[in-house]
């Protein structure tokens, strides 16, 4: 006769899990650490409250219209909700470029303007943490203008958001 044992594994898996998340916050709890979320997230691209809550980090007035908010990004930091509203030269979908070698745009751009201070973000890419100037006919840093969070995006431009 032979004895034949077996194990049963049971997993408890929240039912978020299965059907996917809605909230950000249930999200980023489950998920800790996401440059961007995936397809476990499955709801709405930038919820009211975290429009709302990145409006409030972001010191606007209480008068702002919430929607402005809407056109923002959110990700995961250590189970947080993390939110980054895009603007003018906020470029939330991308991590910061911290990289010292000049764009061949910044190349060009000096060797057409000698001198310049600043060179413009057209041709230093919007992503870059330094402010670029022209020595002469060469691209060089004047300074570092964004500190970068330990992720590598841009640190001032992504507020910790919570629901109310």
């Amino acid at each position: 006769m032979r004895i034949i044992a077996a194990s049963l594994l049971i997993l408890a898996v929240p039912a978020e899990a299965v059907a996917g998340y809605h909230d950000p916050a249930a999200y980023c709890r489950a998920v800790g650490t996401i440059d961007a979320p995936d397809a476990r997230y499955t709801g709405e691209k930038v919820p009211e409250w975290v429009a709302r809550a990145l409006m409030r980090a972001t010191g606007a007035p209480a008068s702002s219209n919430p929607a402005y908010f809407k056109n923002a990004a959110w990700r995961c930091e250590q189970g947080h909700v993390l939110a980054c509203s895009y603007g003018a030269n906020i470029p939330c979908n991308a991590k910061a470029d911290a990289r010292r070698k000049p764009t061949a745009a910044a190349v060009e751009f000096c060797r057409e303007n000698p001198g310049a201070d600043p060179i413009p973000a057209v041709a230093t890419g919007r992503a870059t943490v330094y402010a670029w100037r022209c020595a002469g006919r060469r691209p060089v840093i004047a300074r570092q203008v964004l500190e970068l969070d330990r992720r590598g995006f841009a640190a001032p431009f992504w507020h910790v958001v919570a629901p109310p």
